[in-house]
């Protein structure tokens, strides 16, 4: 896009005593902390026009706030484009920032992971290309090779899991060799277009695809190592017959309607959220694989549309008819939150579940692990309202936690850790719980996810001051729908706080900054839906 300065008018402008358009240049940054800008009131940032962060594109940019995230230490030039709102000049800006070495940068781990794990603005993991599809299809095209995509959060444990994890395993290095691998932050916009594309929901989701994005297969959650090996080995097979292709394939009926394709289209549609034409596929298959993939996606389905009669009927069915599954206790954990009447007929095989896959060495294969197991078992515990025996299944669920975090290759491993700071918290040890997420945050700290967890615990724990800050970072720190999360969580606070101006304030700017999403399919539409109805109750409780 070509782009050419309107006229300089200087005087047009209340500039800063040092002749800024902006409110406020950063001097000094750390590698990985996002750094923030805004102009003067009057003026916006031109979203046409050349604005760089250390010779990268913003981290975000609206018209009234820029992002920066900076990989490299050292002197790193920012260039930003500023007119007035009423168009009459438009002016460059360029300033330094003196970026150092910071904790997440300089932390020692084996060389096969980077200390700082796959978060936006930074690095991806080994071997994969960081938020650059375009330039992963490119080369997938090059070498006639299948690509992997993962959609991921840097909030997400389950995605971190894969990271620290699954990737490095040897099973999974060597499946997917040959393959050109992407990882896309789903929170950034660099994601947004192959998430509309392929309407991905959930996170992490991980799609295989043909060279010219047409998808093979995908994966919703995590895997361990030898099971994603599994996977890519099972879409190779199969890059012949892209999923679309095995749709049409399937509506040609005869000898092309196999079972085995027909459950393939209907997992895909329930993925994409097309539910109905799922159902429509397997509503005459009695096969076990049939009849659970089927309430599973009436539980999804219910899920989204909040029909707890729908989920009720959905997980009461998995229930009965998987009760040897390795995600029984998640079933009962779930179901727990509508019936507890049903699920306290059910501790004893809830019991039974927990005690023989916890030891059950292919548990992750499974796409758990047993600190997930135990934190189920102590959610329902304490939905029935036996608190004692809760905390004491939470403790467990800790302790677990710490195991598998002592197998990461991180020096402060993130996805065990968050999960076992939860758990701390929950089994009435909140001196290490505190003392953990502080870690957390000491480790990374200009990332989003540990400072808004970490206020999440404590504003749930009640403690609203302590808790304020770590939103306020979380917010500062927070991009795309990573933001619109902590902005929500800030104004809460400030209502709790007794600052509802100011909680107003803060709902409005995020609604005003915010652009709305061109489908319903993405979780930014959810989160605007849930800030809007914020708005909405604390005008109501100023009109009252």
């Amino acid at each position: 896009m070509t782009f050419a300065l309107a006229p300089l008018v200087w005087l047009a402008a209340a500039a800063r005593a040092d002749g800024s358009l902006l409110k406020n240049r950063p001097t000094q940054a750390v590698v990985g902390q996002t750094v923030e800008v805004s102009p003067l009131d009057g003026d916006h940032f031109n979203k046409d026009a050349p604005q760089k962060c250390g010779g990268d594109a913003p981290l975000e940019l609206r018209p009234h706030l820029l992002r920066c995230r900076f990989r490299r230490p050292g002197v790193n030039h920012v260039l930003v484009t500023i007119c007035d709102d009423a168009l009459t000049f438009c002016r460059q800006e360029r300033f330094d920032v003196d970026v150092r070495p910071g904790a997440a940068t300089t932390a020692a781990a084996p060389a096969s992971l980077p200390a700082a794990a796959p978060r936006g603005g930074a690095a991806a993991p080994p071997g994969f290309i960081d938020n650059d599809p375009k330039a992963a299809f490119a080369r997938a095209r090059a070498r006639h090779a299948l690509v992997l995509v993962d959609f991921y959060g840097i909030w997400c444990p389950p995605c971190n899991d894969l990271a620290e994890y699954a990737y490095p395993d040897p099973a999974f290095k060597a499946a997917s060799r040959g393959w050109v691998k992407l990882a896309l932050d789903a929170d950034a916009q660099t994601s947004f277009a192959l998430k509309d594309r392929w309407k991905v929901g959930g996170y992490p989701t991980l799609i295989a695809a043909d060279a010219e994005g047409r998808e093979i297969g995908r994966v919703v959650g995590f895997l361990s190592g030898p099971a994603l090996a599994k996977f890519l080995d099972q879409s190779r097979a199969q890059e012949n017959e892209p999923v679309e292709k095995a749709a049409a394939l399937l509506a040609r009926g005869g000898p092309d309607a196999t079972p085995e394709r027909r459950l393939r289209v209907a997992r895909w549609r329930a993925a994409r959220g097309e539910f109905a034409a799922a159902e429509d596929l397997l509503a005459h298959d009695d096969s076990a694989p049939a009849r659970r993939a089927l309430l599973e996606m009436r539980r999804e389905r219910a899920g989204r549309e909040n029909d707890n009669a729908a989920a009720q009927r959905a997980l009461t069915g998995l229930i009965q008819a998987f009760p040897a599954d390795a995600e029984y206790a998640d079933w009962v954990q779930s179901l727990s939150e509508i019936d507890t009447t049903t699920v306290r007929a059910l501790l004893t095989p809830l019991r039974a579940c927990v005690a023989r896959w916890s030891v059950d060495p292919t548990l992750g294969e499974q796409g758990e692990d047993p600190g997930d197991l135990f934190y189920d078992e102590a959610s329902v515990l304490a939905a029935l309202g036996d608190k004692s025996a809760a905390r004491d299944e939470f403790s467990k669920a800790a302790d677990a936690y710490a195991a598998q975090a002592a197998r990461s290759p991180l020096k402060t491993p993130r996805a065990a850790n968050l999960g076992r700071a939860d758990a701390l918290m929950k089994a009435g040890r909140r001196a290490e719980a505190k003392a953990l997420y502080e870690s957390l945050v000491k480790a990374y700290p200009a990332e989003f996810t540990f400072n808004y967890e970490y206020a999440t615990a404590l504003s749930d724990d009640g403690d609203f001051t302590a808790a304020y800050p770590y939103a306020v970072a979380a917010a500062s720190d927070g991009y795309g729908d990573n933001r619109l999360r902590a902005v929500r969580l800030k104004a809460e606070l400030e209502i709790k706080l007794g600052r509802a101006a100011e909680a107003a304030k803060t709902v409005a700017r995020a609604l005003a900054e915010t652009p709305e999403p061109k489908t319903k399919n993405v979780r930014t539409f959810r989160y605007l839906a849930a800030l809007r109805k914020l708005q909405a109750r604390l005008a109501s409780a100023k009109g009252s």
